[in-house]
């Protein structure tokens, strides 16, 4: 969620050269041009191009041949930095690759973005078999659409809940899709109950999912996993039979390393 003009720490010109930077990452292998990247953001020619030297000085934006702009190379480094620093997907890639050989599944490390209040998927063990599903490592989702954005919010009270959905509207993805606050937060205490969450094609027409929560040294949700595969493969009978509990001992396994 970018910071507005009534925010109190609100500085224009970083607010303004992230937002290049954020234009600019999705333009593809070709660049943008300046006048793309000047209408885009709403600023005058002369003030982007000032911007965009100061992100080129800086390595974070670089300039081909036929002057169009595309992302620098201090960005991988940066990136490859915040990567490290997940240490999460450092102790669990292991476990969820033991998880897909077993299951033949997809099987996802999620993360919660508390601030665009959105799921992160940082890592991903592909299906064994011919259906591969879209959703890569860093595609994000809504939390209320997911079993992973269910069982990352598992701890929070129904107060905080609320002020979450204040701000993020609950949109319908499918015709199960949850987009009642107070039916959702029902479904919230089913969660607590069982350790799982579940995804009943909510997000994805013909995709079901099962997700349980990762803890903390401090007990805190620090992430999920989750296991999802075609609605013929993961019916809701197999779910409660045999994937929640595989998933759930993934997620215990992830959160002893992690200290819990």
């Amino acid at each position: 969620m970018r910071p507005t003009t009534e925010n109190k720490f609100y500085i224009q010109s970083i607010d303004r050269a992230f937002s290049i930077i954020d234009i600019v990452s999705k333009s593809g292998q070709n660049g943008l041009a300046l006048t793309s990247i000047s209408d885009k953001v709403k600023l005058p020619l002369s003030t982007t191009y000032r911007i965009i030297q100061n992100l080129i000085s800086w390595g974070y934006i670089k300039e081909d041949e036929d002057g169009n702009y595309s992302l620098g190379f201090e960005l991988i480094i940066l990136g490859n930095a915040a990567e490290n620093n997940i240490a999460i997907k450092n102790i669990a890639h292991k476990y969820i690759s033991e998880l897909g050989d077993v299951t033949k599944e997809t099987i996802y490390l999620s993360i919660l973005d508390d601030v665009k209040n959105e799921i992160v998927y940082i890592d991903k063990i592909e299906s064994k078999g011919n259906i591969k599903l879209a959703a890569g490592i860093g595609s994000r989702n809504p939390i209320h659409t997911t079993a992973s954005g269910k069982a990352l919010i598992s701890q929070f009270t129904d107060e905080k809940i609320r002020t979450i959905f204040k701000d993020c509207k609950m949109v319908r993805h499918t015709k199960t899709t949850i987009c009642d606050i107070g039916t959702f937060i029902n479904e919230i205490h089913d969660v607590q109950a069982r350790g799982y969450a579940i995804d009943n094609a909510e997000n994805e027409p013909g995709v079901r999912c099962v997700a349980a929560p990762i803890f903390d040294y401090k007990n805190k949700i620090a992430g999920s996993v989750s296991l999802s595969g075609v609605l013929s493969n993961i019916t809701i009978e197999s779910i409660h039979d045999k994937y929640a509990s595989l998933v759930k001992d993934t997620a215990r396994k992830i959160s002893i390393e992690l200290g819990c």
